[in-house]
C-alpha cells in the first residue's frame, strides 16, 4: 500500500524504538495519542512491549543494537496502511523518525507539542512561539515527551504479537555503536530525563547567601545528580539568579519534562513549575515547609532541610565534597 490512496489509511500508529527492553520517555504519550496501536522495535522489544501500558494492539521486533537505517526499511512497510505514524521525539526517535519518512515518502512534523485531528502544533525560534500546521494528508511525527494530551490509560496490551516480516528482508546503511556512555547532568536533555534533580529556592536561598555557597551547593547537586544517571534543573528563581542557566528551567515558562522519578530540593511548587513537571511516577520533596504545594503532590515528602539532605545523599553514594558546608538555611519557601 502507498500514501497515494489516503482514504485508505487507518487511523494512527506508534513506533516505539527501545534499548535492552527499556522504554523512552514519552513512549506512552505516543501509544495514547495513536490510539493504542504500537510497534516497539529494539533489543529486548518483547519485555518492553509487556511493559508499555495503555495500548490494544502491540507488535514487536526484537532486534540487537541501534540500526535506524535497517529498521526503517521494515517499518516502513509494516506501517503503511496507517495514516499517521507518531515517536516518541527522544534521541532515537528523533533519529529513526526522518529515516522512516524518507522511505515512505511522506513528510515530517517533528517536535510536536499538540495533536489533533486534522492539526499539529509545532515549536518554532527556540519555543519562543509555536506554529498550528495543518495535517493534509499521512504524515510521519514526533511528539516532545511531557507534551502529550490524551490520557495515559494504566491497563495493560490486551494483543502482544512479535511482528510478522513476511518476506520483507531487513536492509539498510548504518553506523556502528561502539559504546553508549552516560552524558554529564548539565547536558542531559531534560525532556528526555528519565530522573531528575532539581534546585528550588530552599536549596540555594539565592537572596541571602553568597554565591560561592550557592555554587558549592549545585556543584553537589551535579554530582548527586551523575550518581543518580539524573538531569539538573530548577526552577524560575534559580535560573534568574543564574545559578544554572535559563535551559535547565523546569515548568510552564521553561522545559517540560516526564520523569520516572522527580527529586525537588527546596522547591516550593508554583503553579507554573508544577505545570512543567508532568506526570512522574515517583515524585520525591524536600522542604521545610510541609503544606506548600510541592510537597502537598509528592509521593515521598521529606520535611527537612534541603541542604542538610542533599549533602547526607553526597555522602551516601560517595560523591561527598571532602568539607561540606551543610548549615541550616532556615526556612524555606
Amino acid at each position: 500500500m502507498t500514501t497515494s490512496d489516503p482514504s485508505a489509511l487507518h487511523g494512527a500508529v506508534a513506533v516505539v524504538p527501545v534499548r535492552a527492553g527499556v522504554l523512552p520517555s514519552g513512549a506512552e504519550e505516543v501509544v495514547a495519542e495513536a490510539g493504542g496501536y504500537a510497534c516497539v522495535v529494539g533489543g529486548g522489544a518483547e519485555e518492553a512491549a509487556h511493559a508499555l501500558h495503555g495500548a490494544v494492539t502491540i507488535s514487536w521486533w526484537d532486534t540487537p543494537g541501534f540500526r535506524p537505517g535497517t529498521w526503517a526499511g521494515v517499518l516502513a512497510g509494516a506501517c503503511a496502511r496507517f495514516g499517521q505514524v507518531l515517536l516518541p521525539a527522544s534521541a532515537d526517535g528523533r533519529d529513526l523518525a526522518p529515516r522512516i519518512a524518507a522511505r515512505m515518502g511522506r513528510p515530517l512534523l517533528a517536535e510536536a507539542i499538540e495533536l489533533g485531528g486534522d492539526f499539529v502544533v509545532l515549536p518554532r525560534d527556540g519555543d519562543r512561539r509555536t506554529e498550528r500546521v495543518q495535517l493534509t494528508g499521512p504524515a510521519v511525527l514526533t511528539i516532545r515527551p511531557g507534551t502529550g494530551g490524551r490520557a495515559i490509560s494504566r491497563l495493560p496490551p490486551r494483543s502482544i504479537t512479535e511482528l510478522e516480516l513476511g518476506t520483507r528482508t531487513p536492509h539498510g546503511h548504518d553506523a556502528q555503536t561502539l559504546e553508549v556512555t552516560y552524558p554529564a547532568p548539565q547536558s542531559i536533555d531534560l525532556a528526555e530525563a528519565r530522573r531528575v534533580v532539581t534546585a528550588g529556592a530552599g536549596l540555594l536561598q539565592p537572596t541571602q547567601q553568597a554565591r560561592d555557597d550557592a555554587a558549592e551547593l549545585v556543584a553537589t547537586m551535579t554530582r548527586v545528580a551523575a550518581a543518580l544517571h539524573a538531569a539538573v534543573g530548577g526552577t524560575r528563581v534559580v535560573t534568574d539568579a543564574e545559578y544554572l542557566p535559563e535551559s535547565r528551567q523546569i515548568g510552564s515558562a521553561g522545559v517540560m519534562v516526564a520523569p520516572d522519578l522527580y527529586v525537588a530540593l527546596g522547591v516550593s511548587g508554583a503553579t507554573h513549575h508544577l505545570a512543567g513537571t508532568g506526570d512522574p511516577r515517583h515524585l520525591v520533596a524536600v522542604n521545610t515547609d510541609p503544606s506548600c504545594p510541592m510537597m502537598a503532590a509528592a509521593d515521598l515528602a521529606l520535611v527537612a532541610d534541603a541542604p542538610a539532605v542533599l549533602a547526607a545523599l553526597a555522602r551516601h553514594l560517595g560523591v561527598a565534597d571532602p568539607e561540606p558546608d551543610v548549615s541550616p538555611r532556615g526556612d524555606q519557601p
